[in-house]
């Protein structure tokens, strides 16, 4: 069998799955303010209902939800993808996009996790399912809804748009109304070492950059702290002898 074609299997069924639910929950009793995100409580429903959905699934086998309570999880959903004498362990990550935030890249998980199936599980497939959603005008409610022609959106993250990249804190984004684009496994490979050496290049930058202000006994903040965001080690030492003067005079 070609890898593309297995691929396409597992993306299909497990699209079918997604759409099944939405189209018997075609609303949640969710609020959404005006370009609010409410990925939490959406991912939290699909885990549910997905596992409940797959229990006697034909290729689907398995199917777990992430652990409550646990903050920190590589998947919303583990399901085993079982073709023929294959069984392949498969993460799914829920993504669920306010269409009102065409501009968001929402966090997508530490690319830790590839290497964790890859190395502990021998397995290769982190699959992210977006689902598109607006907030309905009773204030109470959302409403799933479609984004060029399709109310989901299943892309493994072997395949998701080239301006794809990791942040500083290790973070996985990308942008999920841009179509994916294919990649071997071995180009995803390539691809994903990559991003990581772009994200560690712009580190190394930027602590090159503050290590020369902190020579000087100056240091970088954002704007929102400081509006001139270098401050010099003089303005915290003023901040400190008026506010120890105000404590002596006590």
């Amino acid at each position: 069998m070609q890898i593309q074609d297995f691929e396409n299997i597992i993306i299909s069924e497990i699209k079918k799955v997604v759409v099944n639910i939405i189209a018997k929950n075609p609303t949640l009793p969710i609020a959404v303010k005006k370009g609010e995100r409410q990925g939490d409580a959406i991912s939290k429903f699909l885990e549910t209902n997905f596992v409940k959905e797959t229990q006697n699934h034909q290729f689907l086998k398995n199917s777990s939800a992430s652990p409550t309570g646990k903050t920190k999880n590589p998947y919303d959903v583990e399901t085993f993808f079982v073709h023929k004498n294959h069984k392949e362990k498969i993460w799914i990550d829920f993504k669920a996009v306010n269409v009102e935030n065409q501009n968001t890249n929402p966090d997508s998980g530490t690319p830790n996790k590839v290497f964790e199936l890859m190395l502990k599980f021998n397995s290769f497939y982190l699959l992210y399912v977006v689902i598109y959603y607006t907030g309905l005008s009773d204030n109470k409610n959302l409403q799933f809804v479609d984004y060029n022609n399709e109310k989901v959106k299943a892309v493994f993250l072997k395949d998701v748009e080239n301006s794809m990249h990791i942040t500083p804190a290790n973070q996985i984004q990308f942008n999920a109304f841009k179509p994916s684009l294919y990649r071997t496994r071995e180009q995803f490979i390539e691809f994903l070492f990559d991003k990581l050496i772009e994200t560690n290049q712009r580190k190394f930058l930027d602590a090159q950059q503050q290590l020369e202000l902190l020579k000087q006994k100056k240091y970088l903040v954002p704007s929102t702290i400081y509006i001139n965001k270098e401050v010099d080690i003089s303005l915290l030492k003023n901040i400190n002898c008026n506010q120890e003067n105000i404590i002596k005079n006590l």
